[in-house]
């Protein structure tokens, strides 16, 4: 036991905490046989630590990504149906293709750069085929000739490939604190970043102008639907918590609605986030047209405000399919996503010159900081003079550049010990 020459190369020999044979080499390059002499008398020392202390795990017995991927599922007891539908897509979709086979310990930082360019050059067909077997399992009504033509079009972005890269440090840090890696690999890896100008993505591009506005309710057949969409774009809730929303909910003296719950996956589920249940002032109009709209509305046994025409819950692809995209063909409008009235509610809030802070509690963000994230551009550009007044303050006595009109800051300073002193 101890360090020895086994094929030509240096190894650590040991007894695991099962009295275990185990023979590791060391990881290399090395520049010479002395150096892989010292590594290899490092790894026994570390190994023998390891085993002392009850924390050993052979190698050979660590989990691969795929077992990693699952176990990390399995732990996740908390999350939201929607969130465990996209974890589990990048998994079935990325991971596991690319990186599933492996054993945990072998993912480096480099295997995971080299991903990251695969996917921005081209998809793998490994991935491909992860799709034409997703859609194939998801619906009987997809052939295969069409799923592998739809796989053959598929280009992760860069929103996909930062949300693959957030995935994988998610799991490499579960890894980690199950001691099966030593560090995460992922952690570090730089995100892409979109090309285009922030003027030119998606959510300002999806964000509809108050004529475009007038234009979509025009435009949408009077009634459910248009009462929701009307209700979507004057209060920025989500889809989800206006599928939930139910009469009890609103209060007609203070002219507000109390967000309680969202209606997700076919259950209905607490809001996002603890700041997502919320109070929101709704504008008189809408008042009104809620008030006319609960004389017409489909008797719901749930109490919903906007159920279906049986008084259930009403369904995300229905409101789409039937209400939403529908209108905005009649509207002449581009396709738009239903999220995205949330984001011109916002939008033309800030313009407006609504507090950031007070959007952030309108739209139940978890901090004022991913409203500012999300929003930062459209935040009004205003002028102040804060840095003449500072050179007022400072250099107001003779100086020719500034005005004599310019207003001065007046800062009391406090005085020394030498002024007090005196």
């Amino acid at each position: 036991m101890g360090i020895r020459k086994y094929r030509d190369r240096w190894v650590a020999d040991y007894r695991d905490a099962d009295g275990k044979r185990r023979v590791e080499v060391p990881q290399g390059p090395f520049e010479n046989a002395a150096q892989e002499r010292m590594a290899a008398q490092a790894l026994l020392t570390k190994r023998l630590a390891e085993v002392a202390q009850g924390r050993h795990q052979p190698l050979s017995t660590r989990p691969t990504v795929a077992e990693v991927c699952d176990r990390f599922m399995e732990s996740k007891v908390n999350i939201r149906p929607t969130t465990r539908r996209n974890y589990a897509t990048l998994i079935e979709m990325y991971i596991k293709p690319l990186l599933g086979r492996r054993k945990v310990q072998a993912v480096t930082a480099e295997a995971i750069e080299r991903l990251r360019f695969q996917l921005i050059e081209e998809t793998p067909a490994c991935v491909a085929n992860a799709y034409v077997a997703r859609r194939l399992a998801s619906s009987s009504r997809w052939s295969e000739a069409r799923a592998k033509q739809r796989a053959a079009r598929l280009k992760p972005g860069v929103r996909t490939i930062n949300k693959l890269l957030t995935m994988l440090t998610m799991i490499l840090g579960y890894a980690c604190k199950h001691r099966w890696i030593e560090h995460n690999p992922a952690e570090h890896i730089e995100r892409l970043r979109d090309p285009r100008p922030v003027d030119e993505r998606a959510i300002d591009g999806n964000i509809l102008t108050p004529g475009e506005i007038r234009r979509l309710l025009d435009a949408t057949d009077d009634g459910c639907y248009r009462m929701i969409i009307t209700t979507a774009i004057f209060s920025g809730m989500r889809q989800g918590e206006l599928l939930g929303l139910m009469w009890g909910d609103i209060d007609w003296n203070s002219r507000q609605v109390h967000v309680r719950r969202a209606w997700k996956e076919g259950a209905f589920s607490e809001p996002k986030t603890r700041n997502s249940v919320r109070k929101l002032d709704l504008p008189d109009f809408l008042v009104l047209e809620l008030k006319k709209w609960k004389l017409r509305c489909p008797k719901s046994e749930l109490d919903l405000v906007f159920p279906n025409g049986s008084g259930n819950p009403q369904g995300h692809s229905n409101l789409l399919a039937r209400g939403f995209y529908p209108a905005l063909r009649r509207a002449g409008l581009r396709k738009i996503r239903f999220h995205d009235l949330r984001h011109t509610f916002a939008s033309l809030m800030l313009a407006n010159g609504t507090d950031v802070v007070r959007v952030s509690r309108l739209l139940g963000h978890s901090s004022p900081v991913v409203t500012m994230t999300v929003y930062a551009h459209q935040l009004p550009k205003e002028h102040y003079d804060d840095g003449d007044k500072l050179a007022k303050l400072v250099y107001a006595e003779g100086n020719p550049l500034i005005p004599a009109d310019t207003e001065a800051v007046v800062v009391p300073f406090p005085a020394t010990t030498a002024d007090s002193k005196a």
